[in-house]
């Protein structure tokens, strides 16, 4: 088989419309200066970079806060479940010395 009978043409010349008129002109709003209005609400560069850091830092500390809360509890009930098995076993000693005598 060929692969010259495989060529994909995504534009083929027939689907291109003639056209005869030159393309339109850009609008006059974007080749003349215009001023900033004054009275616009405008943020300063700086302003905005302090803000931004400052908002990262107070998600920063908040997600550690959450994260140290929860290792917290974590802990606690580890202390328990260990508790737990302690006196399970304490138990289970007693009874085999019990059984045993």
């Amino acid at each position: 088989m060929s692969t010259a009978n495989l060529h994909y043409d995504p534009l083929p010349a027939a689907s291109i419309p003639a056209s005869t008129s030159p393309p339109s002109a850009p609008p006059d709003r974007s080749t003349e200066f215009t001023a900033v209005d004054p009275n616009v609400e405008q943020f300063s560069g700086p302003t905005l970079v302090v803000e931004a850091y400052a908002a990262i830092w107070l998600i920063l500390m908040a997600w550690i806060f959450f994260q140290w809360r929860r290792q917290a509890t974590l802990a606690e009930r580890l202390d328990d479940l260990e508790r737990t098995i302690d006196r399970a076993a304490a138990n289970a000693e007693k009874r085999a010395q019990a059984g045993a005598s």
